[in-house]
């Protein structure tokens, strides 16, 4: 991999149209603070912005994905300071991997905890390494839910797991997760990096427009009525229909070879 910008806090490396993303706080399970979370926000920005990029790869240095908040400090800012620094950075994180056009595969390589759990389940495909851990610590610590889990783990493993899981504030190992719809898939820690990355090359090397209208056509389906989607779906494929890169997949599908996709 050959760097494309260093950073104190989150490592941006490049492979080939993947960006890789990686929480460097490792000294402390990746434990967030919002300088951190800014950074991450603005690499995933950058990300999304450069045409290069097809797929975004988030995982974390050493033994943790994410711990959530670093205790201590600043996160403990009091009242609408908190608000207000989480509204301006977590939030649009969230929103930004969950809601962004590209591709987003986390690899959680260890405990995934608080805010953690939310920035992980905000990616599109999501595979753990057998060791970690999703914890939802708030209620152990007095605290609301946060980065947007109050929503994601509900919609991922439904609202009796979801309620278990934030008010026992159990850890829930990766394979359980996994049972639970939760997540993708779980590997052998030593096959992890392997694992994401060949998924996140496969997405990078798709049709970037049709995975786009794919990843907002199962965000929205979550509200929609049938009749509704039913309508949108057959707007959007009058659209992608029209478009070089499907001429380009029919055209290899019939050939049998690889499609290569342009984006138009």
């Amino acid at each position: 991999m050959d760097a494309v910008r260093p950073d104190d806090v989150v490592r941006e490396t490049r492979e080939g149209a993947v960006a890789v993303l990686r929480l460097n706080n490792p000294a402390q399970l990746n434990a967030l603070t919002l300088p951190m979370i800014g950074a991450l926000k603005r690499a995933v920005e950058r990300a999304l912005a450069d045409p290069e990029v097809r797929a975004i790869l988030l995982t974390g240095e050493g033994r943790g994905f994410c711990a959530g908040a670093q205790l201590g400090g600043e996160v403990f800012a009091s009242g609408a300071a908190i608000a207000d620094g989480m509204r301006a950075e977590l939030s649009p994180l969230i929103l930004a991997l969950a809601e962004g056009p590209k591709p987003v595969v986390c690899a959680v390589n260890g405990p995934a905890a608080g805010a953690g759990v939310g920035i992980a389940l905000a990616g599109d495909v999501v595979i753990a390494a057998r060791s970690a851990k999703f914890l939802l610590s708030f209620g152990r610590l007095g605290a609301a839910l946060d980065g947007g889990t109050s929503v994601l783990v509900q919609r991922l493993a439904g609202a009796a797991k979801a309620k278990g899981m934030a008010m026992l504030a159990r850890p829930i190992p990766a394979e359980e997760a996994e049972r639970w719809g939760m997540i993708w898939s779980v590997v052998d820690d030593d096959a992890l990096e392997a694992e994401a990355m060949t998924a996140a090359r496969a997405l990078a090397e798709g049709p970037p427009l049709s995975l786009a209208t794919i990843k907002r056509q199962l965000r929205e389906g979550w509200t929609a009525e049938l009749s509704a989607a039913l309508d949108a779906e057959a707007g959007e494929q009058a659209i992608l229909f029209q478009t070089e890169d499907l001429r380009e997949g029919a055209a290899a599908f019939v050939e049998r070879r690889p499609a290569v996709f342009k984006g138009r």
